[in-house]
């Protein structure tokens, strides 16, 4: 038996869940979230991944490289960059390539596309994250920004856009687009109330169509050079949920 993990990661503990999927020929087993996530937990369950499961992660794994550098020239009191060029420049601090290339499908799909880890609230639950990162490598689990590893950053309202959830998080719609999903006693009534939550089961399917390579993936030289450093968004391809159906495989 397989498993996925997903995590709906926030600054505030309080607003941080994580959900577990088990699969087997069977189906897949959705047990009930986990809420109130504090650091030590979330260590806890990431570093305990064996080979074959995968963790989705809902949080930019990194900053776009222009602003990075646009930060420290600045810290340095050193030439701002895009002196000239500004509106390009900006839009290059704002988004990450993986952030441009999402836009790419979701926008049609919702009108809005991904937020700015720079310059949106975003960036303080990056933080949180990028603090995760750095106590799991010390503790010999590094993560790969580009997702190659046990764990990969997603984005689970894209995912609900691609798989045609985009409406509100219903965990009824849910299991009429994956009836093979088999939630425990209690746990169908736990996604539907809490939205962090929900996010999370999201994050764990879209964790599985990473395993069965079901997801975009950097196109060019120019993109793996940025998900080593930026992160890349995992993305679930066309086909829909069906594809996940561990009966089918």
């Amino acid at each position: 038996m397989e498993r996925t993990i997903g995590v709906d990661l926030a600054v505030d503990p309080r607003a941080t869940a994580t959900a577990e999927i088990c699969w087997s020929r069977d189906g897949a087993e959705v047990k009930p979230p986990r809420l109130r996530c504090k650091d030590e937990y979330l260590l806890d369950l990431l570093s305990a991944l064996v080979s074959g499961e995968r963790a989705g992660v809902d949080c930019p794994f990194g900053w776009p490289t222009a602003f990075v550098e646009a930060v420290a020239a600045h810290a340095g009191h050193q030439q701002w960059p895009g002196s000239t060029g500004r509106a390009d420049h900006y839009a290059r601090l704002r988004l990450r390539i993986t952030d441009r290339v999402a836009d790419a499908t979701i926008r049609p799909l919702t009108g809005r596309g991904p937020l700015s880890v720079s310059m949106d609230k975003l960036g303080a639950t990056a933080a949180r994250w990028a603090y995760l990162a750095d106590q799991l490598a010390a503790g010999g689990h590094p993560v790969d920004r580009s997702g190659a590893g046990h764990v990969v950053e997603v984005y689970p309202a894209g995912a609900r856009a691609v798989w045609g959830l985009a409406g509100t998080r219903s965990a009824q719609a849910l299991l009429q687009a994956a009836p093979w999903l088999r939630f425990e006693p209690g746990a169908q009534q736990a996604y539907e109330r809490n939205e962090h939550a929900f996010d999370a089961l999201i994050a764990a399917l879209v964790a599985r169509a990473v395993a069965l390579g079901l997801t975009f993936l950097p196109r060019n030289e120019q993109e793996e050079r940025a998900a080593a450093v930026e992160g890349w968004i995992h993305l679930p391809g066309p086909g829909g949920l069906a594809r996940l159906d561990p009966s089918a495989a």
